[in-house]
């Protein structure tokens, strides 16, 4: 990898946060990746959110952020063999400053920092597209979600994901049982509900006795699940807005976060605002009328 690096104009991003959080830097990276067609783009971050970003062809190689060969790149020291020379870079950083000024001694491009939360009241997504438009001549289109894609599944599959990574934004077990019900009564042949480690870990499995539990291996699995199904509900997660990206239908729900902040992306998705059980579950039946 080394020599087609070395070999080509190389574009390096970088991104070390969460799912969920990376995720919303993809519209940025998507007009991005139009505007400078003809360059190779070098991701650094989690490997298993890095190779989902290849498949979806956001990024064409990575390197794993907690690679040792990369200590002194992040402490400002030198840019190692495994990089090379990226004529220009956006690196979502929060102490960053000592990496970019290396960088930028070899580079044609601009290279950026972007702190990765804003320090007023704006969806991420818009706020990290409007950083990068001030360096670069993107074309950006009107809307959040005008650019990704739209899927249609005939088969009547949900899938339900009632965890997070944070025990704030997840509602009472209950509601989630009652959903899956509520989906079968609707017409849903199939209701399986998704687990992660977290899930695994912080749920009552015994609340969940007899419902279909999916499990991906991975979150290249996890989209390919995503993609099979019809419907889609869950909190304000990685998960929703991996869905969203995908283009799934999706029923975001956001108890104890901002939508207008930290809301899934796509163009079939719904959000569903309550910090209680009983007026969010009267707002999901509400949806599932109208959809």
């Amino acid at each position: 990898m080394q020599d087609i690096i070395h070999n080509m104009k190389t574009f390096l991003i970088c991104h070390r946060g969460a799912l969920g959080d990376f995720i919303l830097t993809w519209p940025a990276l998507l007009c991005l990746r139009k505007t400078l067609s003809d360059y190779h783009f070098l991701g650094i971050g989690r490997p298993e959110y890095m190779r989902l970003a290849i498949t979806l062809d956001l990024l064409d190689t990575y390197l794993d952020n907690e690679s040792s060969e990369l200590l002194d790149f992040f402490c400002g020291k030198r840019i190692p063999e495994e990089i090379g020379t990226p004529q220009g870079a956006v690196l979502w950083l929060t102490n960053g400053q000592e990496t970019v000024n290396i960088l930028k001694k070899s580079a044609s491009l601009p290279v950026i920092c972007i702190p990765p939360f804003p320090t007023k009241q704006i969806h991420l997504s818009h706020y990290y597209r409007s950083v990068i438009q001030t360096h670069f001549n993107m074309i950006i289109p009107p809307g959040h979600s005008d650019y990704l894609p739209t899927r249609t599944t005939e088969n009547q599959y949900a899938l339900i994901h009632p965890g997070s990574g944070s025990l704030k934004k997840n509602y009472n077990t209950l509601l989630y049982r009652d959903l899956a019900k509520l989906l079968r009564q609707t017409g849903y042949q199939k209701v399986s509900f998704i687990f992660g480690p977290v899930e695994d870990e912080k749920m009552n499995k015994e609340d969940f006795a007899g419902e279909c539990i999916e499990r991906p291996k991975d979150v290249e699995a996890l989209a390919d699940l995503l993609s099979c199904a019809s419907l889609y509900i869950g909190n304000d997660s990685g998960v929703s807005h991996l869905s969203g990206f995908l283009g799934i239908p999706t029923i975001a729900l956001y108890k104890s976060t901002d939508p207008e902040v930290w809301g899934v992306l796509g163009k079939k998705v719904v959000y569903i605002r309550s910090n209680e059980e009983k007026s969010a579950l009267h707002m999901i039946k509400e949806c599932l009328r109208s959809l």
